[in-house]
């Protein structure tokens, strides 16, 4: 059975407020982080805190604390020994809590984006396929038995339908079996090698892919401002959160003309990332003193615009594949319903 791993999604963010929490409120953190470990559900977990809380209890800086632990992403690793060096821990902490609760979020509203219209797509392959293979022969043998039958044209449709139906659900039957095979194969917090080129591939062509990075991005040089790092080495280590093949590019280039020693809106301007009113605002902030504001309101909005695009996506999706089924029960009642109209015809 494969094991739970801890500090992944919101019991990251939890982790990340707890420790923004302690901080605050001037607690030693190594007690926080026994308290922690007591009420830890997952014994990895609970093993995880009490290792951190020995660690501290002995002297060690948290940030050695939580890259010796080796269970939390690098970019958390990367902003704890940021936030000990400029003395802000506790306002990295509860950036890392928002950051990681925004992903979270994002994560599940893809996978809500890509679950539901799956299912009404599997819904509507296995309500055509009952039609055509269950329903239709059935009036076909009446039709027969009253001397008439459904023209050929229409029996040709029903035939094909069937098999196309079937078959695309014989599809959807394998790629739900290669999912699980590759979910049931893939070690705890790693992702297999198939699904992580397909999810990289989705994302390069996506534009809410695009406005999740943007976001990302906004969110790193917001706290870099705010923790007073260097501007090149915030967009270098926003490098490594940007997995969007359209972000990535235009954000190295930011960076290197970071460390040439121009000025950010300078660097931001050419590098095609931002136009129109977020560019208008980065030169706005540059000029009043107010960058960090307002990469986060950058950010919030581009959270927003994602969030909204995907809700957009599914409002567009849902009358498509109803559409879509009611033109394909339309045809067969049509099928159905033109040969009875001629005996009743006859009849008359």
């Amino acid at each position: 059975m494969k094991q739970s791993v801890p500090f992944t999604g919101l019991s990251l963010s939890g982790f990340c407020m707890q420790i923004s929490i302690l901080l605050k409120s001037a607690v030693p953190l190594y007690e926080g982080l026994s308290v922690m470990a007591e009420d830890a559900s997952l014994p990895k977990e609970k093993e995880v805190l009490s290792s951190m809380s020995d660690k501290l209890r002995m002297g060690f800086p948290f940030s050695q604390a939580v890259a010796e632990a080796e269970r939390f992403p690098a970019y958390v690793t990367q902003m704890t020994l940021l936030g000990e060096r400029t003395g802000t821990l506790d306002a990295v902490m509860e950036h890392l809590s928002r950051f990681y609760e925004r992903e979270y979020r994002m994560g599940e509203n893809l996978r809500r984006a890509v679950t539901y219209p799956a299912i009404m797509i599997i819904m509507l392959l296995a309500i055509l396929f009952i039609l055509f293979t269950k329903v239709m022969p059935v009036f076909s043998g009446v039709y027969e038995q009253l001397g008439t039958s459904i023209p050929p044209a229409a029996q040709t449709a029903i035939r094909f339908g069937g098999i196309l139906s079937g078959g695309a659900l014989i599809f959807a039957a394998v790629l739900i079996a290669v999912f699980a095979v590759i979910r049931l194969t893939s070690r705890p917090g790693q992702e297999n090698s198939l699904s992580a080129r397909l999810l990289t591939r989705i994302k390069n062509r996506s534009s809410i892919a695009r406005l999740a990075a943007l976001r990302r991005f906004c969110s790193v040089m917001a706290m870099t401002l705010h923790c007073g790092m260097d501007m090149a080495e915030g967009c270098r280590m926003a490098a490594s959160l940007v997995d969007n093949a359209s972000v990535l590019p235009g954000v190295k280039a930011c960076e290197k003309e970071l460390a040439s020693g121009k000025a950010f809106y300078d660097s931001i301007e050419p590098s095609g990332l931002f136009s129109g009113f977020d560019l208008q605002m980065i030169r706005i902030g540059s000029r009043a003193g107010q960058l960090e504001t307002v990469m986060k309101e950058l950010e919030a909005d581009y959270d927003e615009r994602s969030s909204d695009a995907l809700d957009s996506l599914i409002a567009r999706l849902e009358p498509a594949i109803v559409s879509v089924l009611a033109v394909a029960v339309g045809l067969v009642l049509l099928s159905v319903m033109l040969p009875l109209a001629g005996i009743l015809s006859s009849i008359g």
